[in-house]
């Protein structure tokens, strides 16, 4: 068993909210006891607003409720997906993260000239569009602008970690059919991360809990991971 009090901080990504990790959270805090910090970044969440918000707000928002958890506990576990990821990568590189859970996270994503990073089989492309997941990602860009994007792309430059500082205990899971970004990146980042593992889900999109059979993979990945 583990001693002491335990801190998990969660992390959604770029244009989400908390419904993205919350299948998993309420997985987790149904079967184990832990202190968290589940923030919505600004502008964020199930109505988007992106009008006056920046990415450094995002990020800042991440940090702050890191530094709230870090002082109610003995040890800090981060589980971040996509942005989220990379802001928990971040927070790895210069301060005390003892486990850092990563789901496909954006250490890069996806050009429209760099389509073969996906090394998408013809039938994944067929498994995705039958999971409709693409259409969620419709109904966000109507509330996306230029300037959104740009800020997105600057914070994902600014926050890049240098991977061989990472000392925590690392897991990565990423999914093998995602679009938005290349699972590519992570093989990459496990590689450089001296103490991770990389878990790749066949026939998982960007976002697991779009589907129950990847969501509930994701679930018992997490918690072997953070409390076995």
């Amino acid at each position: 068993m583990i001693s002491g009090k335990i801190g998990v901080l969660f992390l959604h990504g770029y244009t989400g909210g908390r419904y993205e990790l919350e299948p998993m959270f309420q997985y987790l805090k149904s079967r184990h006891d832990f202190e968290y910090e589940f923030p919505v970044y600004p502008g964020h969440g199930l109505e988007l607003n992106f009008k006056n918000v920046t990415g450094e707000d995002w990020y800042e928002e991440a940090f702050e409720a890191y530094q709230e958890l870090s002082a109610k506990v003995d040890k800090i576990y981060i589980a971040g997906f996509s942005m989220g990821g990379l802001f928990a990568s971040h927070i790895a590189e210069h301060y005390k993260v003892d486990k850092l859970l990563l789901i496909a996270p954006a250490f890069e994503y996806t050009h429209l000239n760099k389509l073969s990073r996906l090394n998408l089989r013809p039938e994944g492309l067929g498994e995705h569009l039958k999971m409709k997941t693409m259409d969620v990602v419709k109904s966000r860009l109507p509330k996306l602008s230029i300037r959104a994007f740009n800020e997105f792309r600057m914070i994902m430059e600014s926050k890049m970690p240098d991977y061989e500082k990472i000392k925590s205990e690392t897991l990565i899971v990423h999914g093998k059919i995602d679009l938005l970004v290349p699972y590519l990146s992570s093989v990459e980042a496990e590689k450089k991360i001296e103490n991770s593992r990389l878990e790749l889900i066949d026939g998982a999109p960007h976002v697991m809990s779009y589907t129950e059979e990847h969501q509930h993979t994701l679930n018992i990945l997490a918690e072997r991971f953070l409390f076995k």
